[in-house]
């Protein structure tokens, strides 16, 4: 009985090597302690550590105030109707800022900010839509061309007859050139009318642009280091699509739901936004760097191709770079001002939000805090109006 169990024993438990073609190994994932938390700190005195969260919940709103900042003069001025302030502070025309990301050293913070610059998309259409497209409409050309020549030509015989008339009629001089001055006039309005537009645009979106130059965030950075008593440095992130982050995915759902209640349509045009490409699954690739046969002659002798081969064997190992699903959730008070008062929920969703590595190939994922997965951004928003409270919820999963 006891030669059977050692001989199982030895046979189940046996250590197997590396070199072993049964034997799978993995690299351990590691993910970065600020998706864990929002902000990473070392510190040895313990009461230090106390004000951070509220600290950090002030300058989040110092800096969404300060990218929040409008010239309500020059947005009016391109409207027909009136520009009420209630409305300009719950529009979607405006730069969108994630959760701000803290690592605390001991004498700096970095914060780092995901921003979606809707603003300028907007103006910069707007301008494509009026100006450039007609600029560069070569029909348009050719009219101007054929234009100028025509004028050129009415003008020259115009002198000429304006010189006989003058001769022939000199009492009539100083009424042909009040007539001819109201003519300019209002030629040069109509011209000035429709330039003027182009210029408020662009005064708009040098505004929008000088927000992130570092002479006007210099008043911000004060602000924040004067609440932190450290230096600060801000890395902020442009997005290219407004459903890379989860917050600022949510974002739009919640100002919409201030203004009106018609839910569903909104959830549906977020969601139709959101461009969600089939994923691949490609395998882990091993052949990264051979540390063995590599010395530093080698390396400084590579070839280009050498090179971008390896550029390319990084980048598709890096995970999460690819939006996978999407989806959001508004539950609350979403009836009419006047109907009887009910909570209503309503999700739309758009992928696969697991994490398709894991549950298909089986490669091992970490956990983050709880149960977060790593693939996953989760954020909840809560809001009110003038009808009641309601909460906006949104994930964002990458592969």
């Amino acid at each position: 009985m006891l030669n059977i169990i050692k001989s199982k024993l030895n046979n189940t438990y046996k250590k197997k090597a590396s070199n072993n073609s049964t034997v799978v190994v993995y690299n351990k994932d590691v993910v970065p302690a600020v998706r864990n938390w929002k902000s990473s700190i070392y510190a040895y005195n313990k009461n230090a550590i106390n004000l951070i969260p509220i600290k950090s919940r002030y300058v989040m709103k110092l800096i969404k105030a300060y990218f929040n900042l409008y010239h309500l003069e020059l947005e009016s001025l391109l409207r027909k109707n009136r520009l009420r302030r209630r409305f300009r502070k719950i529009s979607t025309n405006r730069i969108f800022i994630s959760d701000g990301e803290f690592k605390h050293t001991n004498d700096k913070v970095n914060i780092t900010l995901y921003v979606y610059n809707k603003q300028k998309l907007n103006y910069l259409l707007k301008l494509k839509k009026r100006y450039i497209r007609l600029f560069k409409n070569p029909k348009f050309a050719n009219k101007l061309k054929k234009l100028r020549k025509l004028g050129l030509n009415i003008l020259f015989k115009q002198n000429q007859k304006s010189i006989l008339l003058m001769n022939l009629l000199p009492k009539y001089n100083t009424k042909v050139k009040t007539a001819q001055n109201i003519y300019y006039t209002r030629f040069i309005k109509k011209s000035f009318k429709r330039l003027k537009f182009f210029m408020y645009y662009k005064q708009i979106l040098y505004i929008n642009k000088a927000k992130f130059e570092y002479s006007y965030l210099q008043g911000l950075i004060n602000l924040v280091r004067n609440i932190f008593n450290k230096n600060v440095e801000f890395n902020i992130i442009n997005l290219k699509y407004f459903y890379f982050n989860s917050k600022i995915f949510s974002q739009p759902l919640e100002l919409k739901l201030k203004k009106k209640r018609n839910v569903l349509r909104y959830l549906k045009v977020l969601i139709r936004k959101s461009k969600i490409k089939n994923v691949k699954l490609a395998e882990i690739s091993k052949k990264l760097f051979n540390f063995n046969n590599m010395n530093s002659n080698n390396f400084l002798q590579q070839d280009n191709t050498d090179s971008k081969y390896l550029k390319k064997i990084i980048l598709s190992n890096l995970k999460y770079k690819r939006v996978s699903g999407v989806r959001l959730e508004a539950a609350g008070r979403l009836t009419r001002r006047f109907s009887a008062s009910r909570s209503q929920r309503r999700t739309k969703y758009k992928g696969n939000l697991e994490n398709v590595y894991s549950s298909i190939k089986g490669y091992p994922t970490p956990m983050l805090r709880g149960n977060d997965k790593a693939n996953l951004q989760y954020t909840v928003i809560n809001s009110t109006s003038r009808v009641g409270a309601f909460g906006v919820k949104g994930w964002v999963s990458g592969t």
